[in-house]
C-alpha cells in the first residue's frame, strides 16, 4: 500500500484543496505565484502525484506545462477553449463527474475555483507562508470551527526558501454554516 486512499468505485472523489498562502490569504499576483519556494513545490508534487488535479483556466495558463503523473482537468466557461493533454469542462460539477471513482481530486486553484469547491472539500492542504506579500488573488475564508488540524510541520527559511513555512492539513468535521442573507 502506498499510503494513498483506495479508489472509490462509482463514488464521488474526496475533494481536497491545496494552496500556498501568505498572510491575509494571498495566493497570487498577476496570474502567478508572488514567491518561489522550492520546499512548497516539492510538497505540492508529493501530495498531487498520481491524482487528478482540477484547476481554472488561468491557473492552467500559469503552469509551465503539463505536470507529470497527474490527470489535468481545466474548468472554464469558454466552450471553445483547448488545453493540450487536458480534459476541459464547463463546471466544477462536470469535473467531479469526470473523476468519479478516483479516491481524491486535488483542487489547485485559482481563487474562484477554490471558492466554488470549498463547500465540497473534505481536506485542506495549506502551506502557510510567514510573510506579508502583496497580491490580487486570495484563498477564500473558511470557518475554523468546521475544520480540525491534523498535521502541522514547520519549515524554517533557508538559502533556497526565503520565508518560514508551515505545511498544514485540515480535515472537515462539520459542514459550513448557512450563509447569512
Amino acid at each position: 500500500m502506498n499510503g494513498r486512499p483506495a479508489p472509490r468505485e462509482g463514488a464521488r472523489a474526496r475533494v481536497s484543496l491545496i494552496a500556498a498562502l501568505a498572510r491575509h490569504r494571498v495566493i497570487g499576483r498577476d496570474n502567478g505565484l508572488p514567491w518561489h519556494l522550492p520546499a512548497d513545490l516539492a510538497h505540492f508534487k508529493h501530495l498531487t502525484l498520481d491524482k487528478p488535479i482540477l484547476m481554472g483556466r488561468r491557473t492552467w495558463e500559469s503552469l509551465p506545462g503539463r505536470l507529470e503523473r497527474r490527470r489535468h482537468i481545466v474548468v472554464t466557461r469558454d466552450r471553445d477553449y483547448r488545453a493540450p493533454g487536458c480534459l476541459v469542462v464547463a463546471s466544477p460539477e462536470a469535473a467531479l463527474t469526470a473523476v468519479a471513482g478516483a479516491a481524491e481530486v486535488m483542487v489547485i486553484g485559482g481563487a474562484a475555483l477554490y471558492q466554488a469547491m470549498l463547500p465540497l472539500a473534505e481536506r485542506l492542504y495549506l502551506t502557510e507562508i510567514a510573510a506579508e506579500i502583496d497580491g490580487d488573488a486570495f484563498f477564500p475564508a473558511w470557518h475554523p470551527q468546521c475544520w480540525r488540524e491534523t498535521h502541522r510541520e514547520f519549515r524554517p527559511r533557508d538559502e533556497r526558501n526565503p520565508y518560514d513555512l508551515a505545511f498544514v492539513e485540515l480535515v472537515r468535521i462539520h459542514p459550513d454554516p448557512p450563509a447569512a442573507h
